[in-house]
């Protein structure tokens, strides 16, 4: 079976907290932050498909009462409780930070309701750690492009995805002090 998409994990996300249909899900990915993601019948149906199939959501029976237009309801499966709470407990990478921002959030913005404060607190603790490293190569390394090159757009340019990664990572290290604070940590 091919691998776990984000927007898989993303639906799982979304159905945990109520059953949802696949026109429900559509809404909350045009009208919300996750619009990025496809709300595409193309994309959503076949992914609920491969869910439904992975064991991970499953269809509630249909009452003609609830929904004339028959929409089909999907609910959250133990199998697919804990592939969510396993995903969200992945460690944050480098490669993650680099590559993966959009996917990092995702997690964060699921793991309230799913992990442990305590596992929120290590994502951010980890997050602000990768992303601090990256930040401090990238600033040398734009450094040593200003002292051959100049000041010109490109090193702009450059500067300007360096000043992104340091006030990311300051990002990550106060909500861990908020967390940590409003958990008595």
């Amino acid at each position: 079976m091919k691998s776990k998409s984000t927007l898989e994990y993303a639906l799982t996300g979304l159905i945990k907290p109520k059953p949802q249909s696949g026109y429900d899900l559509r809404k909350t990915f045009t009208t919300t932050g996750m619009r990025h993601y496809s709300d595409s019948p193309g994309s959503i149906y076949p992914a609920l498909r491969r869910l439904e199939k992975r064991g991970w959501i499953e269809p509630l029976p249909r009452r003609e009462d609830d929904d004339p237009r028959k929409r089909q309801l999907f609910s959250i499966t133990p199998k697919g409780q804990q592939a969510l709470i396993d995903w969200l407990n992945q460690p944050v990478t480098r490669d993650d930070v680099i590559f993966r921002m959009g996917e990092l959030m995702l997690r964060f913005a699921f793991m309230d309701s799913n992990v442990p404060r305590a596992t929120t607190i290590q994502f951010l603790r980890d997050f602000e750690r990768e992303m601090a490293i990256y930040a401090a190569e990238s600033r040398a390394k734009l450094e040593e492009m200003r002292s051959k090159t100049g000041l010109h757009s490109g090193v702009l340019a450059y500067e300007f995805g360096v000043e992104g990664m340091e006030r990311q990572a300051a990002w990550a290290g106060r909500s861990r002090e908020l967390l940590e604070k409003a958990s008595g940590s």
